[in-house]
């Protein structure tokens, strides 16, 4: 670990007033002695760490500019850094920056917890299979340690993660029995909060969770939609899956929610596959360039914002860059087999080719 000692030792003297000599006076030590730990020229003896904190006013920690947890926005800075390592194709520093940091600090479950998510969401930038099975193993170890922290909105983003990561390998009992252990109420005290908030005269407060009970059920209630929808086409009730799929869009239209970047691409892919499966060329088409004209959108994370539905709230945003999300918007289409039956449509090629000139 890079110490800042002399860096501290010098800006706690010169604001205390106090000069080298003085320093090294009060300290029993030379002056050429704090020179050299404030150039870095050297470290003070063991032995006086504690009587130069006291001098100084501060912890000895605070003299070593040791941080015992990292905040919040340094994790999200770190991963935000491995974000872009894995997204241009850099993977080993990004595993090694990863690691150093989970190294560095042990004890941070929240860490553990977003690099666990952040190795997840990047196993399509593997090289190779076993690059990939690696990163799913080490994401479900970091989300299970992360499953043990004492703080309760970690441990169960940590499940909800650990479920999701399950889930994805088809461990179905496993991601079923995370999830039970995420406390679970019939009471939604926000509910209740909103008309008590608006009740005291907090308008401010009263619209804040308004708006979270909000997005928290439009969420809902598009997962629900979209799960409905995935249903009815399993059973080929195409009709009943298209219905579900429009329900969704409108609703996203309803809630200013279709302004984020690739929030009805699911949608219109889910609306183009019923069709292709039928061999509805003309309407597969069509759903196609509604795809095309989301993906083309651009990634303005405040367009929502300015909604009178989420203005006073803070929605999450995604890490991932627009370049490594619109490489996944290729893939969607580009090799996709119900889509085999184009092949040799002139405009089913057209949206090919205005796909590929995404940025990168």
């Amino acid at each position: 670990m890079d110490l800042s000692i002399g860096k501290n030792i010098q800006n706690k003297r010169k604001a205390m007033g106090l000069t080298q000599d003085q320093l090294a006076t009060a300290l029993g030590v030379s002056i050429a002695a704090v020179s050299k730990w404030e150039t870095g020229g050297a470290y003070p003896d063991i032995t006086l760490l504690a009587p130069i904190a006291r001098l100084l006013g501060i912890t000895v920690d605070e003299l070593l500019g040791f941080e015992p947890q990292l905040s919040e926005d340094q994790v999200m800075e770190l991963c935000g850094r491995c974000t872009k390592l894995f997204e241009s194709s850099d993977y080993e520093s990004a595993v090694s920056l990863a690691e150093q940091s989970i190294r560095e600090y042990p004890n941070s479950a929240f860490l553990k917890l977003r690099m666990g998510n952040v190795f997840m969401m990047h196993t399509p930038c593997a090289r190779t299979e076993d690059e990939a099975a690696n990163l799913i193993s080490r994401a479900e170890v970091l989300m299970r340690e992360a499953v043990g922290s004492e703080d309760i909105t970690i441990r169960e983003a940590a499940l909800h993660s650990l479920s999701a990561l399950l889930m994805q390998q088809e461990r179905y009992e496993e991601a079923i029995k995370a999830l039970d252990g995420i406390h679970s109420s019939e009471i939604e005290p926000n509910q209740m909060k909103v008309s008590i908030y608006y009740a005291m005269g907090d308008y401010e407060k009263s619209k804040q969770v308004a708006q979270y009970l909000l997005a928290t059920h439009a969420f809902g209630c598009n997962i629900a939609l979209g799960t409905l929808s995935k249903i009815a086409k399993k059973e080929k009730d195409y009709p009943l899956a298209v219905r579900m799929e429009r329900l969704s869009l409108k609703l996203s239209k309803m809630f200013d929610r279709d302004q984020i970047y690739g929030q009805d691409l699911n949608h219109y892919l889910m609306i183009a596959q019923c069709h292709a499966e039928q061999k509805q060329e003309r309407e597969t088409l069509d759903s196609l360039h509604e795809f095309l004209k989301c993906a083309q959108m651009p990634a303005d994370h405040d367009a929502v914002k300015a909604s009178p539905f989420f203005d006073s709230i803070e929605l999450s945003e995604t890490a991932q860059s627009k370049g490594y999300l619109n490489r996944c918007v290729r893939e969607m289409i580009k090799g996709n087999p119900a889509f085999d039956f184009l092949n040799g449509n002139q405009e089913f090629q057209d949206i090919l080719t205005a796909l590929e000139q995404l940025p990168e």
